[in-house]
């Protein structure tokens, strides 16, 4: 597609060049996922189904240039970011950073002398939620629904063309107002104050907010029929996510979770579950590079497929 390669044409103008040629003559870009930056370690590359160890071995004084040219030698403008461990970049791929930790008022300012680096390609897949929408659309509504499945699966992906398909009026009913907590921008990935993913026409996002009051403040402001966010699990998302309830809202989610029974045995999730405020838990599966929703839960934990 047009838009991925102009996608990966911007992120290779960000990389050191010797990286980027390392990238290009190493791989099909199509099917690059992450690319790994470990300080005295080989660049290493996931893909699709395997992994790739490139010929490139990282130094330190490669690990603060790479990181400098994300930011554009402006540290202050990815501040909060970087506070929380990751940048997200023109295009909508993030960088996760991990280092050696320091705090300010007892409160984690971020990172420094980073030793790792993980870039994560962005990208669209429309129309890969699509058979997922049977059983989250019910005599023209929008179902409470849980997306859960290991980190890598692809829930995050799902989320977001969810979210445009219900913005855009793909998913069989009127169009939707959508509102998106997007606390480490991955859902929408807003650059400049414009979401560098499709998110559809009707969605509004706050980046960057924890979820809970993000949440608050689209109810409260914004009006949406539907609220999104990714990754739930703490009490506060549970509080939030019973407000948008109380608030006639629908809500789609994700959660970390190989089964119903891990997910019944968080604290906060668990409780939600019980209460059956999620009408379907979706556990999708990777086929030949598509997702499929492998099992499906109704609100009382009965399984429908």
């Amino acid at each position: 597609m047009w838009e991925e390669d102009e996608r990966w044409q911007r992120l290779l103008g960000q990389l050191l060049p010797e990286l980027a040629t390392a990238v290009r003559q190493a791989a099909d870009l199509a099917a690059v996922q992450e690319i790994r930056l470990r300080t005295g370690w080989p660049v290493r590359l996931r893909l699709l189904d395997n992994e790739l160890t490139l010929d490139l071995i990282w130094r330190r004084e490669q690990q603060e240039q790479q990181l400098m040219l994300f930011l554009d030698n402006s540290v202050y403008a990815f501040e909060e970011q970087l506070r929380q461990g990751f940048v997200t970049l023109a295009g909508g791929h993030r960088v996760g950073l991990v280092g050696q930790a320091w705090y300010a008022d007892g409160r984690l300012g971020g990172f420094r002398d980073i030793c790792s680096q993980n870039i994560r390609i962005a990208r669209e897949l429309p129309g890969v939620a699509k058979p997922l929408l049977p059983y989250i659309i019910c005599r023209g509504r929008v179902l409470r629904t849980l997306l859960a499945a290991p980190p890598g699966v692809g829930k995050t992906t799902l989320l977001r063309d969810l979210v445009r398909m219900l913005a855009d009026g793909e998913a069989g009913i009127s169009p939707l107002n959508v509102g998106v907590a997007d606390e480490r921008m991955e859902l929408a990935a807003v650059f400049n104050g414009q979401a560098q993913l499709n998110v559809g026409s009707r969605c509004d996002v706050i980046s960057g907010c924890e979820k809970a009051s993000a949440v608050q403040i689209l109810l409260r402001v914004m009006g949406p029929q539907v609220v999104v966010t990714d990754e739930i699990g703490s009490r506060e998302d549970a509080a939030a996510l019973a407000e948008a309830l109380n608030a006639g809202v629908s809500v789609l989610a994700s959660a970390h979770a190989a089964d119903y029974d891990e997910l019944l045995g968080r604290p906060w999730l668990g409780d939600l579950l019980r209460q059956g405020f999620f009408e379907r838990v979706i556990f999708p599966r990777r086929k030949g590079g598509v997702l499929l929703p492998a099992v499906v839960y109704d609100a009382d934990g009965v399984r429908l497929k």
